[in-house]
């Protein structure tokens, strides 16, 4: 039994990348966050949908030098953060409940440092 779970320990790291999860509390907003793949993170927050989709918008304009692209209906936004399309949407998931989705690629290719720069930009925003 031990072995297994020393194994299990020591391989935890190789695929933190698949699926990870942490539940906590920043600021008294974040409920959960999970890290989809390497480039994709994904939080719920005890906020109105409302409010967070606002405050994603801002923070995401904040973060692009370039003018960013807004689809209200679905709540999404698309900018460019140094360098990277990153993609943020905002969903319902209950009353006084959201979620936020961040991805970010660059030439291409998934990169998980920018979104995860610009997830939590977004998290700190909307704690104020």
């Amino acid at each position: 039994m031990n072995k297994q779970l020393l194994t299990i320990a020591l391989l935890a790291p190789l695929f933190s990348g698949c699926v990870a999860a942490a539940v906590g509390v920043v600021g008294g907003v974040l409920l959960s966050q999970e890290v989809m793949d390497d480039a994709t993170y994904v939080g719920r927050v005890k906020q109105d949908v409302n409010r967070t989709w606002a405050s994603a918008k801002t923070s995401l304009s904040h973060a692009s030098l370039k003018p960013i692209d807004v689809d209200n209906a679905a709540r999404t936004a698309k900018g460019d953060v140094d360098g990277a399309s990153v993609t943020v949407t905002v969903s319902t998931v209950d009353i006084g409940e959201s979620e936020i989705r961040v991805a970010a690629k660059k030439y291409g290719v998934a990169n998980g440092e920018i979104a995860r720069m610009t997830f939590d930009k977004i998290l700190a925003d909307l704690d104020r």
